[in-house]
């Protein structure tokens, strides 16, 4: 027993410069930490992602504990002789299996079969090399150390350099193909950390390996240690998952299980400080951290209630938003049914009263001719506005039709123009027409729509014009290929806050009502959607109360 001691003190001393609280703080914390924290969350939910993690932690601790055992040697060169065949193996399946934690975080679901197969052939030489004992030739007694057989070490390498690169392809592969942008960005942040923590096993090992066959560097094994160091990285981009975006569903768990590993940590670094200074600011430090992390704990529990109340008002909305668009489908319906039903009614109405205004029942008294024209045109104004809630209910559930052919705007523009300047004239208005054309004024359009928009237009100049006069003026941009009907008026004006609202529906100027009581709010409305579907638009400019207007209708040009 003696001998044996004494040979595993030689082989410490004589190889290694690295202080055992030291090799202690790099291998048990972060192998402990990771173990407790996959532990954790899979005992919150047992997810095909949650098992995967808590297998690579395993696996980790498992690895640092056989390196521990190597590093200490605790039963001689036999057992060291094992625990480094061993770690051939678990090392390897540490690396497949960190890939089948990103697949199944990324895709939530398990390896497809092909994958699964590919997978199992490239573990296969490092297993068959480790069962029938060929990874390691021999132990070298004077430098303490096994000795590796450099071709199978080469596939070993190789083995988990195919997992790296794997996850990386797949990590790329997402940010090309997948839509979801929160999905990406979780990705990125789950590759990130699983390839450093790989990168840092791998480099560090496989950078040892060739300081030892290559080099005579002093104490080669004493970096090894630092290649532990990936898995407290993992960690960080894991509890960011966890924070940010609610990953594996532990919500305040995450973040408290992370400042636990922080302030265990912490505390294990006064396992190896030497000086009392240095244990006086790791001291400060660990109380810091408690604090700090329990305000962090805090903060992040506020963060979450405050996340999960916006998530249940957002639910709240939707089924209210789905509520009213079902209220609209329905109040449309009832619009389009009911305009209909009245149209009958008002057109009768509108015929017997034109009749006896005509004389065709015969001549009646100067009074009754006075009551049959206000009939008629208050007929006439009730069919418009019936017409209008038609239009409206028509446009909201898409059933308006348009046919479009090619015609000349300009000459169907003077015909308005002269049809509506008799009207114009009865309000004391001068209603001009002029031109700066450059083309043919040729546009491709719904005749009856086109023909209705610029009728809306004018006539609103009219009826909202006490006096003055009505411009109505056609120039066209043959590079953008556009036409424009300029209406502008010396009436009422309006504000630029009711410019904004002004074509939406049942929308009217706040000065409407002193001119003009009969308008409803939909002309324009309706005007501006009809423009829209024909590829054009309608604007307005005012320089306020009482300045005039301007409505410019804009069509495209058939060219």
């Amino acid at each position: 027993m003696f001998d044996q001691l004494a040979y595993i003190k030689y082989c410490y001393d004589g190889f290694t410069q690295v202080p055992v609280s030291i090799l202690l703080y790099s291998h048990i914390p972060p192998s402990l930490f990771a173990l407790i924290f996959s532990l954790f969350i899979l005992k919150r939910k047992k997810t095909i992602e949650s098992q995967s993690l808590f297998l690579v932690c395993l696996l980790f601790f498992v690895f640092c504990f056989l390196d521990l055992n190597a590093w200490l040697s605790f039963m001689g060169a036999g057992n060291t002789m094992f625990t480094w065949s061993v770690e051939y193996v678990i090392s390897t399946l540490l690396f497949f299996f960190s890939f089948r934690f990103f697949y199944s975080f990324v895709y939530e679901k398990e390896l497809t079969p092909m994958l699964a197969v590919i997978s199992f052939l490239v573990l296969v030489p490092t297993l068959i090399t480790t069962i029938a004992n060929i990874n390691l030739v021999g132990f070298d007694a004077v430098q303490c150390e096994a000795v590796e057989q450099n071709a199978v070490t080469m596939i070993f390498y190789a083995t988990e350099a195919f997992f790296v690169l794997l996850i990386a392809v797949f990590a790329i592969r997402i940010q090309l193909t997948h839509t979801d942008q929160t999905k990406r960005k979780q990705s990125i942040f789950a590759a990130a950390g699983i390839l450093l923590f790989l990168f840092f096993l791998l480099s560090f090992s496989f950078i040892i390996s060739l300081l030892v066959e290559y080099t005579n560097i002093e104490n080669p094994y004493n970096y090894e240690m630092y290649g532990l160091f990936g898995m407290p990285l993992l960690l960080c981009f894991l509890g960011y998952l966890v924070v940010k975006f609610k990953a594996f569903d532990i919500k305040l768990a995450g973040a408290q299980a992370l400042v636990f590993g922080l302030i265990m940590l912490t505390a294990a670094q006064l396992s190896f400080v030497q000086s009392k200074v240095n244990t006086i600011l790791v001291s400060i430090t660990l109380v810091l951290s408690i604090f700090g992390g329990f305000f962090l704990v805090r903060s992040v529990k506020k963060e979450i209630q405050q996340r999960e109340e916006l998530e249940m008002l957002t639910q709240a909305l939707e089924k209210a938003n789905v509520r009213l668009k079902e209220l609209d489908k329905q109040k449309s319906e009832f619009v389009s049914i009911a305009s209909h039903q009245l149209r009958s009614p008002l057109t009768a109405m509108r015929g017997y009263a034109s009749m006896l205004v005509e004389g065709s029942f015969g001549k009646i008294p100067e009074k009754a001719l006075e009551a049959a024209k206000r009939i008629d045109d208050s007929a006439k104004l009730m069919a418009m506005s019936v017409e209008d809630y038609l239009n409206v209910s028509r446009i909201e559930s898409g059933n308006m039709k348009y046919n479009l052919s090619d015609f000349n705007v300009k000459e169907m523009t003077e015909k308005i123009c002269d049809d509506l300047r008799p009207e114009a004239l009865k309000s004391n208005l001068i209603l001009l027409f002029r031109t700066g054309l450059k083309s043919h004024s040729i546009v491709n359009a719904d005749v009856g729509k086109t023909n209705q928009i610029i009728h809306n237009l004018i006539n609103n100049s009219i009826k909202y014009t006490p006096k003055g006069t009505i411009n109505v003026f056609m120039r066209d941009d043959l590079k953008k290929k556009r036409i424009y009907v300029d209406i502008t008026d010396t009436g009422i004006g309006m504000s630029q806050a009711t410019i904004h609202t002004l074509f939406q529906k049942f929308s009217r100027a706040d000065n409407a009502n002193s001119v003009n009581v009969s308008g409803t709010g939909l002309g324009l409305y309706v005007a501006f959607k009809m423009a829209e579907q024909m590829g054009g638009t309608i604007t307005c400019a005012s320089e306020g109360d009482g300045k005039g207007s301007t409505f410019t209708f804009e069509l495209p040009l058939a060219m």
